[in-house]
Order: structure tokens, then sequence, then C-alpha cells
């Protein structure tokens, strides 16, 4: 494969336009032989001509797989001036002497998190006194099995209740089935046990008992990604301090809870909300807005009496993790009595859901998107068309709309417990950084208290934000959001990144990115296309991108883009449209519907192949509430429809097309990307690139060695559409070589 790599390489040339356009690439990727399958799904015939890609274990697929990144490097690494957007990038979001994430403050007022000082790749965890005078180094992830040759990196820490201990979550190679250690925040040594199999970065993470001797988790009995069994009869443990690690006392699941009938594709998640509680809740949660309940006397838990009852059903549409135990009081999100989410409670006693007390109503135009119960009130934040955020107080019945110091599309809460009146709110948008504050509910004053120092942005200050309702297909009025710098000509020359998603009730909330901010700088357009299949309008707007009606999703998307194009921000010619993993499908199948409006297409870790999704390991696990199954006549041939490799037609100029993968990615299998490069690279004499970039290092979040890597990847992404859209700055430095 070596030597065919070789050969093709040799064949890059630069072929002489006539008519005195300029010179065009002759696109040669590296070849694989496909071996075809036909399916008959339902009566329909369904070619797979790359079956062959999904044996992954395959020496030659994986060398297919190591030359494409390749070829896709040498073009990649040519792109004038791509070092250094990479560059400005790093330096601009890095302007802060630190950064903090995973802040955590006790009830005792202790502080925990993970810093990174600017001249270092990763963070480390610390922990602090609320005046920040007293930092300690508890934990450098790098020393972790150090032998190995990896390079471990922290991705959940959670503090035992009275801030003795912490357990720390340690991964490497974008894995993020991860190691827990326990540390012991006093003498800042390790506890002899390391816990496997656990992924507390996602389901809840570690619940630490309210008598602080140990912690429930969600343990996963196979953890390897090839495993037929992978996420499959996961199983809720508990683990006393001292205790051998190797003896797991299994406390919820399938396999000790028949009687409940829980999927094996379902993962039991204990929550315990606070040291003050006497009751544990596990959800058994999925990837559908809606799960099942059960609930248990935490008392129970250590003396080998712990009974599990039924707490609520789907049917009762209470949203996901979203309810939380204060006392003898259940608050939770449901829309069962509306289209749109509410504020309820309910008694512990008595758990009447079919008459619960509303604390909050639900709005027509405002979609409640987190709330915190606090000693003295109840706040609640929410969004209007996912972009337009408010704040809002509940003291004894009375709803009161604060007043914040700035106006945000988003903003986070955070506390130290419901049983105490600290609040901290923080509020950011598409062009304003995230600012952070104590609110005083008695005097009503918001007091800035942010982790890190203030950080200017001078050369984003033309930078505006401006949001519009487009028609989609059926008439349905699409949010969009569009980030610009103000002096910009509407002349149809500005390159425009469309970034969208659209699943799993998922909105895209206003973020502040400087790296996003720096595309904007040298010349683009950011648009986000709130399609239906978030949650932006609340659950119907989900159900109205969801299984059969996925088709609104991509259509959602084209229509913004014709929009765009209609009002002159961009042109066909300079328009590209990315999204990541589940997100393939919104723009794999605007591109195969709608190829000539699009110059450059971006897939990360891509869903692209979803009908052989049940194929996977894990046999999708609980995706298929997501997608549907090809189990069902229905929902397959929904599946058939948002299938983006399936629509590839041969003889078709295709946009150019950019796909990343991580060979260790244990969310959407390499090779979905792999067969849609394939096909694309084999359907046609390639005018445009198709490249795909496999990193061996990486999973679904990325490569994680060094913190620098999310530029390099989003440099390699920014670079490849500005060349793709003409950007004069962002073209081949040279010829290809030919030897």
């Amino acid at each position: 494969m070596k030597t065919l790599f070789k050969f093709l390489l040799a064949c890059f040339v630069l072929i002489s336009c006539q008519n005195g356009r300029k010179d065009a690439i002759s696109y040669n990727p590296p070849k694989i032989e496909g071996v075809s399958v036909t399916d008959t799904i339902f009566g329909k015939f369904v070619n797979d001509p790359f079956r062959n890609i999904e044996s992954t274990q395959d020496s030659s697929v994986l060398n297919w797989y190591r030359d494409q990144t390749k070829y896709a490097q040498s073009f990649l690494n040519k792109i004038n001036n791509r070092d250094s957007l990479i560059e400005n990038s790093y330096e601009i979001d890095n302007r802060s002497s630190y950064n903090i994430r995973s802040h955590i403050l006790s009830e005792q007022n202790q502080r925990f998190y993970l810093k990174k000082n600017v001249e270092e790749s990763y963070y480390k965890l610390y922990t602090n006194t609320t005046d920040w005078d007293n930092e300690t180094l508890l934990y450098d992830p790098r020393v972790f099995k150090s032998s190995s040759g990896n390079d471990y990196n922290i991705n959940y820490i959670r503090p035992s209740w009275d801030d003795n201990y912490i357990v720390v979550s340690l991964s490497h190679s974008g894995k993020e089935v991860s190691e827990m250690i326990i540390i012991n925040t006093k003498s800042k040594e390790q506890l002899p046990v390391i816990l496997d199999n656990a992924w507390p970065s996602a389901f809840f993470g570690v619940k630490w008992l309210p008598d602080n001797s140990g912690f429930t988790y969600l343990y996963f009995p196979h953890p390897n990604s090839e495993d037929p069994d992978f996420r499959r009869n996961n199983q809720a443990v508990l683990y006393n301090l001292g205790q051998d690690s190797n003896h797991l006392n299994f406390i919820f699941g399938n396999k000790t809870h028949p009687q409940f009938n829980i999927s094996s594709s379902e993962h039991p998640c204990p929550d315990i909300d606070s040291q003050h509680e006497k009751y544990m809740v596990s959800y058994i949660s999925g990837v559908d807005t809606y799960w099942d309940a059960y609930y248990a006397k935490i008392e129970d838990i250590q003396n080998g009496n712990l009974i599990w009852k039924p707490f609520y059903n789907k049917g009762q549409k209470i949203k996901t993790n979203k309810g939380l135990v204060v006392g003898n009081t259940y608050y939770y999100l449901t829309s069962k009595n509306s289209s749109n989410y509410e504020l309820a409670c309910i008694n512990m006693d008595s758990l009447n859901f079919d008459s619960p007390s509303i604390l909050f109503p639900a709005k027509d135009d405002e979609v409640i998107q987190s709330y915190k119960v606090n000693k003295n009130a109840i706040y609640v934040t929410t969004t209007k068309y996912g972009i337009e955020a408010n704040l809002y107080k509940i003291i004894n019945g009375k709803i009161e709309k604060l007043t914040t110091p700035k106006k945000s599309g988003r903003i986070t809460l955070s506390s130290k417990s419901a049983y105490q009146d600290d609040i901290w709110v923080s509020l950011r948008g598409w062009v304003s950084s995230n600012d952070r504050y104590e609110y005083d509910y008695k005097t009503n004053n918001f007091k800035e208290d942010n982790l890190s120092s203030k950080v200017e942005y001078p050369e984003f200050k033309n930078l505006i934000a401006e949001e519009v309702l487009v028609k989609s297909h059926d008439g349905e009025e699409i949010p969009l959001s569009i980030i610009y710098n103000k002096n910009i000509k509407l002349d149809g020359s500005n390159t425009t990144f469309f970034y969208g998603y659209g699943f799993y009730g998922d909105g895209i909330t206003p973020f502040f990115s400087p790296l996003f901010l720096e595309f904007i700088k040298e010349g683009g357009i950011i648009a986000i296309p709130h399609v239906r299949g978030g949650d932006e309008k609340g659950e119907e707007w989900r159900k109205g991108g969801f299984k059969t009606t996925k088709p609104n999703s991509w259509k959602d998307l084209i229509s913004c883009v014709e929009y765009m194009i209609s009002k002159k921000y961009t042109s066909r010619e300079k328009t590209a449209i990315y999204s990541s993993s589940a997100g393939g499908i919104l723009v794999g199948r605007a591109m195969t519907e709608r190829p000539e409006l699009f110059a450059a297409v971006v897939s990360e870790v891509g869903v692209l192949n979803p009908i052989r999704m049940e194929t996977q390991p894990g046999g999708g696990g609980s995706n298929i509430k997501e997608f549907g199954t090809m189990k069902d006549s229905t929902e397959a041939m929904a599946l058939i429809e948002m299938d983006p490799y399936l629509h590839i037609k041969d003889s078709i100029d295709y946009p150019a097309v950019y796909l990343t993968v991580g060979m260790n990615d244990p969310r959407v299998v390499p090779w979905e990307s792999g067969k849609f490069a394939a096909r694309l690279q084999n359907a046609t004499e390639l005018k445009k690139p198709v490249l795909l970039y496999a990193d061996f290092n990486a999973g679904h979040e990325g490569n994680q060695t060094s913190d620098k890597t999310i530029y390099e990847e989003w440099g390699n992404v920014f670079s490849f559409v500005f060349w793709q859209t003409g950007h004069p700055d962002y073209q081949l430095t040279d010829e290809i070589e030919k030897n």
C-alpha cells in the first residue's frame, strides 16, 4: 500500500485550463477495492459498494486510512496561512495567564478545579480557598501510569461532601471509557485503588453517599469499543472507600433487577443531589427526552436492604435527569400538560405526578433551559428560539424577571447547594465573552466574580450578531444566527460557514469562541441555523426533525443557505456547511440533495451510514430511539432516506469534502466516514478534493494529547473552507511535488 500511495502522490499534476482560468488540481486519492453487498430491506434493494471498509481490523483497510490521512495532510499542510491561523487562534484564546474549568465550590467554601497555565499544554487538578490565597496542586495527570507511554488527561472530578477525598477520572488517546483514582485532599496521596471500566464524564458521573463512605457510578462490563456488547448491560455500582476494586457491589441494573425490564442498551444512573438527602433517584438514561426512573432510601444502601421502587415513567413526560430532590420535595421539568416545558414539584410521600404544583408555567415563546433551587429562592433560565436568554427568580410563588448586567444569549447557573443562598450567574453571547456574577437576592444586585482575569478582545470590536427567522420548505420559521463584521459588503463575496446540528433535542445556544471569531476576522461569516431536531422551540421542535420527519432538518439548513444567498451575504461559491457526530446526516443529506448549493462540506466524526448503526458494537445502543430501527418497516425507510452514503450518485459534481474520524471513537465508528469518502472518491472524476483525515490517537472528542490540538483541528477546517471558497490568502503555497 505504501508503494501505491507513492505512485498516486506522483500523479498529482497541475493542469493548465483554457481561456485564462487559474490552474486546477487533478485529485487522485488512495484507492481501495470495494466489496459490494446488496441487502433486501422490506422489499427494497439497497446496494453497499464498500462493505469491506467496515472491517477496521483488516490491515489493508487500516493502511488505507493511513494513506488517506497522508493524502489529506499533503494538501492541508500546503494551504497558505494555515499555520498563522492556528497560532493566532491559540494566542487569542489563551490571552489570559491561565484557564480554569470544571470548577466546584463546596459547602465548606473549598474550591476544586482544573487549571492550565498559559505555558502548559494540559490541565492539572488544584484546590483553593474562596479567597484564592491558598492554591495547592493536588494531582498532575501525567504521573498516572507514566511508564505506559500514554499521555493521560483528567476528564472529570468529584470531591466528597466533606472535601476529604476527590475522585479523579483519567483517559488517554481520546478514549472516554476511563480509569478512576481517589486522592486524599489533605495528604495529596493517591489511595491504592484504580477503578476501571467507568465513563464518569457522561452518565451522571460519581455520586458520593451523604456520609462520604463511598460513591456510586455506572460500570461498563464491556469497555472495548470493538466488543459486540460494548455499552450494553451496564450496571450501577457502589464503591466503599477501602474496598477491593475487584469486588464490585452491583446495586441497580437489568442484571440485579430484571423485574423492571430495563433494556440492555439503557443506562441505570443513580443520582444523589446533596449530602442532606435521604432519597436517591436512578434514571434509566438514553437518548430520548423522557425517561423512566426509580427511587430508594439512601440509608438502605449500606445495610444490604436497598429496595428500588418505581418513581415515574416515560408516559408522564418528565424531562431526562433534570429532576432534583430537596428534602421531601422533588422538582422536575415536564411537558405533560403543555407543548413546552414547565417547572413543577411533588411531595416524595405522595408521588402525585398527576397533580403537581406548577412553579413556573410554560411560555409560548421561551423554553426553560435550567433551574436552581436555593434556600430562599428558585432561579429559572429560559431562551427564546435558543438565542435570547432570560433569568427569573421565584420567591413564595411570585415570579420575577431579573434584569441582568448585560444581555446574553446563554445563561448558566451554579451554586454550592440547595440548602444555601449563594447563586452565580454566567452570561455569554456570540460576540460577548463569558462574565460571571454573584447575585444577592436580598439587594437584587449582581457582583462580578470571574474565575480568571478579565480579558479584552479589541480585534473583535466590529463584530455583531444578527438574529432572523427564515421560512423553510413547509413555511416553518427557522431561527438563524448570523455573526459577522459590521463593515462587510452584502455583495455575495463573503465566505460563510454554516454550523448546524439538530439531534437529540440539543440546540446550539450562543457561545463565545475567539477561535470562531478569528475566522470572521479573516473575512468569514458564521451562520448558525437552528434546524428542527434540536430544542430551540421545545419538544415539538425536536419531534419536527426526528426519525420520519428528519428530512426537515436538512431542508431547514438548505433554506437558511438560500436565504443568505438571496440577501447577498454570500453566494454558492462561498458557502460551507459543517456539523459533527449525528450532524453528519444533516450536512451529508443537504449535500447529496443540493450538491450545487455548496462549495465545501465538513463532517467531523460523522454519522454518514446510519442504516448500518445496529450492526455496530453495542447494536446501536439507545441511538435507535433517535434514528429508528431497521427492524421496523416505517423506520427502516426513514433511515434509508436519511442515509448520506446511500444517496451518493455517480457522475455528480459534488462540493469539496473534508471528513475526520477518531480511530478510538466509542460513539461513532470510523468506517461510516471511511465508506462515505471511498464512495465519493469513486463516484466521478474528482474536480474538487475529498479528504479523509483519520487520527489514530483521537476519539469522539478529538485528540487530547495537547491543549493545542483543538486549534490545529479547527485550523484544518477553517483553512480548508477558505481554500475551497476562494479566499486569496488561503490557497496552496506551491505545486504538489510530482516525485
